[in-house]
């Protein structure tokens, strides 16, 4: 029996070099790569005392942590794994795991929120994933309003962590400063690249960084299974850069996996609510602020995507306080589990704040910051048949917002939902 279990384990190891090898096909976590980690979990005891014999070659890259205290560049936590998995997948000699098999660990580990993985959990997270090294990074403010960024590669095997060469530059040289650190990582893995493929890993995926961060963002978005709202920013990258493919192909495969109607792939129109709208969505009517902040000489431009499937990008004067939009997780939201996502135009002191949440007793919520300000509840099904049996109301105020120069929030502050 021993025999046997390891077995399988090795089998599910093997078959995961394989799909590992290939190119990035997709963005959206399916249900192929759920029950793969959902099995790995189950295995994980077995793993922990025979082992597993990982291919020196094999590597997974985590997210990177935003340490700059900036909340515009949180998409960058995703989008830099997101530019080096795709550009190392390219390399024969390295089998890279997949976004998707990552994003769906993280997921059966309860990481999947932030995504972000402890320095004293890589190991054990490396070992699900079955590869020899993981690496990560941080992202940091640098000087002269310059982004930093650093990285490191653990050899799982032999406990070692290995300090990469930092990457420093101006926020629209983000294609090249992701160059920087994917060839620090091949020349770790000892890997000789010929003249033909050096090439090819020096052509960015977009040179435009509003349209990486769009991108970004509408991965994040499909990670949260709201489809609707990653078609928006998908559509919102293209606009920037009509050339990115991964936009292109991202919102197609929405389409093709009936996550989205075919009226949001279009240019023009009106988008409609998902076809799976018991996993995510937003009403019509709601504007998406995405406060990039991002022009090619540091202008504070702030990229608007409307219901209208219209994109505007206008330098705009700054209100008098920040801004919040609200997306709820579902709409309308369920008693038994939900949540709500709210994003501020700026960047918000995370210290200060108060959410207050007016509903039927006994009601509990959690939240934090992760980047945006979210909460979100789970009750039972007893609790709601009581208090919530043919729907109920929940009003959401939100008080003592300030953004980081100390300006409170101005416009709509109090919300009110429909609950069943």
């Amino acid at each position: 029996m021993k025999y046997t279990t390891m077995f399988r384990f090795t089998a599910l190891t093997i078959s995961w070099l394989y799909c590992a090898a290939l190119a990035q096909a997709g963005q959206v976590v399916s249900q192929t790569e759920r029950d793969w980690a959902k099995q790995a979990l189950e295995q994980e005891q077995t793993l922990t005392t025979q082992g597993v014999t990982s291919a020196p070659n094999s590597l997974a890259v985590l997210y990177f942590n935003n340490r700059s205290g900036q909340g515009k560049l949180t998409p960058l936590q995703k989008g830099m794994a997101v530019m080096l998995i795709t550009d190392l997948a390219k390399v024969e000699q390295l089998r890279v795991v997949e976004r998707v098999r990552m994003q769906a660990l993280l997921d059966e580990l309860d990481l999947g929120s932030s995504g972000l993985v402890a320095t004293e959990s890589a190991p054990r997270v490396g070992k699900l994933l079955g590869v020899a090294k993981v690496t990560s990074g941080d992202i940091q403010e640098g000087t002269a309003q310059e982004l930093e960024l650093s990285s490191s590669i653990l050899d799982i095997p032999l406990d070692q962590l290995a300090r990469q060469p930092s990457a420093a530059g101006a926020l629209d040289e983000l294609f090249r400063l992701e160059k920087e650190i994917l060839f620090h990582i091949v020349e770790y893995m000892q890997i000789t690249l010929s003249p033909q493929k050096r090439a090819e890993l020096k052509r960015p995926l977009s040179k435009s960084t509003p349209a990486l961060l769009a991108l970004f963002l509408g991965i994040d978005y499909s990670d949260r299974a709201l489809y609707n709202l990653a078609a928006k920013m998908y559509k919102q990258a293209l606009a920037e850069d009509p050339s990115l493919a991964m936009a292109k192909s991202a919102l197609q495969e929405l389409k093709d996996m009936g996550l989205i109607r075919s009226e949001e792939v279009a240019e023009q129109g009106e988008p409609s609510e998902p076809a799976v709208e018991s996993q995510g969505g937003i009403s019509t009517g709601t504007v998406i602020g995405v406060g990039l902040g991002l022009a090619a000489a540091g202008a504070g431009a702030v990229y608007l995507l409307n219901d209208d499937g219209g994109d505007d990008t206008t330098e705009q004067a700054p209100a008098e306080g920040p801004t919040v939009t609200d997306i709820p997780f579902t709409t309308p939201l369920s008693c038994a589990q939900g949540g709500i996502r709210f994003q501020f135009s700026r960047d918000m002191d995370t210290s200060v704040g108060q959410v207050d949440i007016n509903s039927p007793s006994g009601f509990e919520a959690s939240g934090g910051w992760d980047g945006d300000y979210y909460f979100s509840w789970s009750q039972n099904y007893r609790w709601c048949t009581v208090n919530c049996e043919g729907g109920c109301t929940l009003t959401v105020m939100l008080t003592d917002f300030q953004d980081t120069e100390g300006n409170t929030l101005s416009g709509t502050t109090t919300f009110s939902y429909d609950m069943e």
